[in-house]
């Protein structure tokens, strides 16, 4: 499938049924104005209807994204809600990429800032460039942490560390980010985009049932107490059982060969 191009964001689905979706604003750092939003939006949202087995999402080879772009912000004498009218939309991308059957990959060249590390955080896994880095500078200027920054940070890290990202804008290099679990994979600059495709391939070729039904289970069960969560697991063990990717892998097994989840 061609890539399909607006302004500032493009995606296609290739014949592995791997979607890539790109933020392309380089004049501006792929910074995300309202336009950007809601371009990404249409694109998570026409990803989403397609058969895809997995996701890419990156900006590029030279860099992720500066976050919101501070030029088209409301400023203080615009009305209360105007900032968070204009975040609605990236609300719903956020979601929008959680609630996605195929695993996103976030693709991370030199910097992912404030929204854009809560995009980053969204994706189930995060490959990065060893020179790149994450921040949230919202508190430098006078700003609330947003795009659900705020919310993943501190079940990631725990509160105190993640008060250094949030209160003081401290920087986290993507060695120090691998480290603490908020990247997957650390690969040379200018090589996330490229690895993060081949990571897609690999993904493609598994199990697509079982893998949808292991994220959710995933993120459902975040904000579940125990008992909860294994009621959710149960389901999601006997979803799986039934399923065709069972059948081939235990198909596979009987047959020592390996499975065809295709």
């Amino acid at each position: 499938m061609p890539m399909t191009a607006a302004e500032a964001v493009h995606w296609q689905v290739g014949s592995d049924q791997v979607a890539t979706i790109r933020l392309d604003r380089p004049e501006v750092r792929n910074a995300l104005d309202e336009q950007a939003w809601h371009e990404l939006l249409d694109a998570v949202r026409a990803v989403g209807r397609e058969d895809v087995r997995a996701v890419v999402l990156t900006g590029g080879d030279s860099f992720f994204s500066a976050g919101g772009d501070v030029r088209s912000m409301p400023g203080p004498e615009s009305h209360l809600m105007a900032p968070a009218q204009r975040l609605a939309a990236g609300h719903e991308v956020i979601r929008g990429l959680v609630a996605m059957n195929a695993p996103v990959i976030a693709a991370v060249e030199r910097y992912a800032l404030g929204a854009a590390w809560g995009l980053v955080l969204a994706c189930d896994l995060v490959v990065a460039g060893r020179a790149a880095f994450f921040q949230s500078p919202f508190a430098l200027r006078g700003l609330v942490a947003d795009a659900g920054i705020a919310w993943q940070l501190p079940k990631a890290l725990g509160h105190q560390r993640a008060m250094r990202y949030l209160l003081l804008a401290e920087r986290l290099p993507a060695p120090e980010a691998l480290e603490l679990g908020l990247v997957s994979h650390l690969v040379p600059d200018g090589e996330a985009t490229s690895s993060a495709l081949e990571i897609a391939a690999r993904l493609a070729l598994g199990p697509g049932e079982s893998n949808a039904l292991t994220k959710s289970l995933a993120h459902r069960g975040q904000g579940t107490e125990l008992t909860g969560f294994l009621r959710e697991e149960l389901v999601a063990v006997a979803l799986a059982g039934h399923g065709r990717d069972a059948a081939e892998g235990r198909a596979a097994f009987v047959e020592k060969r390996n499975p065809d989840f295709t």
